[in-house]
Parts: structure tokens; sequence; C-alpha cells
């Protein structure tokens, strides 16, 4: 079977290209291979390829930047996702898209599952659900899988940040008015690999189990890390960013436990193997 990853150079990309490498002819593309806002490069590439599966893990993912110019934000993050699934549609295609935690406000106080309204707080998760609604429209067979807080070896996160604070001895600074759940990109890698074969369609999360605080996250992580660490914690508010951040995002697998595909583990056994993976910690 051939598998297309766009962003297949990226956080998460690059860890579905490592797991599916052996199984699947995969074809991992940056946006110097394929610019996606452009549908006639996809369809083209579509045409030359013909992969059974898309994997779309491209997307603008700095919250602030899509604050500040929103139009490359729609066109990466909604007109993107669009164009690959008209091209998936055409060639007969199954797509897989990943989507985002930021879809909702923050105001639930519990675990959002599937079947909660969206309704974005900032312009990085208008764009986002704007690209759901369109693989949704264009696509019967689609797949979404929304996720949040991905961290994994291929770019510096909030974990890294914090690693690195702590062995430096530097001030962390702490959001406590963000919650979510921490995702680990292989776990999230290890989750597609066992949808690319099924006939699964339709909105999940996939997040490892459970949430926390970006201040639980933090005191986690030097828990794990066997050292002291220095944290201010201060609110969104004192934070100052472009872009507000919904205060309580945290995702539930439901679909995914529904239909018994629910590997995900818990997010503190993730962020364990990431440190110990990445810094030896």
């Amino acid at each position: 079977m051939k598998v297309a990853i766009f962003g297949g150079t990226g956080l998460l990309g690059s860890d579905v290209k490592k797991l599916c490498d052996e199984t699947y002819a995969v074809s991992a593309l940056s946006s110097k291979d394929v610019d996606i806002t452009d549908l006639g490069e996809v369809l083209e590439f579509m045409e030359k390829r013909q992969p059974q599966v898309v994997i779309n893990c491209a997307a603008i993912t700095d919250v602030d930047a899509c604050e500040k110019d929103n139009d490359h934000a729609m066109r990466v993050n909604a007109i993107g996702p669009k164009n690959i699934a008209i091209a998936c549609k055409e060639h007969s295609a199954r797509m897989i898209h990943i989507s985002t935690d930021y879809v909702f406000d923050g105001t639930k106080n519990e675990p959002y599952t599937e079947f909660d309204a969206p309704n974005p707080c900032n312009f990085y998760g208008r764009t986002k659900l704007e690209g759901e609604r369109f693989v949704r429209e264009i696509l019967g067979n689609g797949v979404i899988l929304r996720t949040a807080w991905v961290f994994g070896e291929r770019r510096n996160h909030f974990v890294d940040y914090v690693v690195n604070g702590v062995n430096k001895g530097d001030e962390i600074i702490a959001v406590k008015d963000m919650v979510s759940s921490p995702t680990y990109s292989l776990d999230l890698a290890e989750l597609i690999k066992l949808l690319i074969p099924s006939k699964e369609c339709g909105v999940f999360h996939a997040s490892n189990k459970g949430y926390c605080s970006r201040v639980e996250m933090v005191e986690e992580i030097i828990k794990i890390m066997h050292k002291p660490g220095k944290v201010k914690v201060v609110n969104q508010s004192q934070w100052k960013r472009d872009a507000k951040r919904p205060a309580f995002s945290a995702l539930r697998n439901y679909h995914l436990g529904l239909i018994d595909k629910d590997i995900m583990p818990g997010w503190r056994d993730a962020l364990k193997r990431y440190i110990r993976a990445k810094f030896g910690e």
C-alpha cells in the first residue's frame, strides 16, 4: 500500500514515517515538495504517486503567528486540507487529517468528547475547524484526529523548554489557567498506523489519557528528572501572548473507546518515556 504524508518531515509526520516505513511505501513530503495551498500541485502529486492513504500532518501550529497573519494561517490550515480532500476524492484515496483541541473554547471544565460543539477562542482554532469542515464536506470516509499539546523528538517545544531550563537552573514560567492532554507524537503515530488499514471514518479525539495544567506538567517533569526546579506560576493575563488559549481543552478519546481502538497510554507514562528517550534523564 502507498501512503503519503503531507507535513511528513515535521514533529508528528516524521514519527508516522518511521513507524510505517517497514509496512508501507511511504512518501514523506515537506512544503518544499508539495505546496498544499496550491490545488494544482496537490493534484499533480496524487496523479503521479497514486497513494491509497493520505495523512495530513501539515499545519501552521504557532498559535500567535496565526493571530498575526490570518490569511497565511487560513491558507495552510483550511485551504490546504480542502485541497488534499479534493485530490483524495478525485483519486479514491483515504484521508487521515490531524486537528486540535483548540477547536474548543475551554469553558466546559471537563474533557471534551467528539460530540461536544466546537467554538474556538483564537484564530488558529478557527482555521483548524474550517479545515475539519472541508474534509467532512468533501469526503465521506475521512478520518479527523484531534490531538493536544504534542511533544516529540523532531523539534523543540514546551517539554524541551522545561527540561533544558531545569538542567541550566533557569526559572521556568508555567501558566496555571491552561489545561489540556499532553500527547507524545510517537504514541499518536502508533494510533495512526493502526487506523491506516481500517475502514473507520469520522472525528476522533486522540491524546494521551488524562490531563494537567502547564504547572502540573512542569512539576511532573521535575519529578521525572529528580532535580530541583525554579518555577514561576502565572496566569494567561500575566503571560501576555497575542492569542488567547482555551483555559481547559482536555480531550477524552470517547469515540476510540467506543470502537475498542483507544491504545493511547497515560500522559505521565508518555512524558517519562519521551524524556528518557531524548535526554536520558
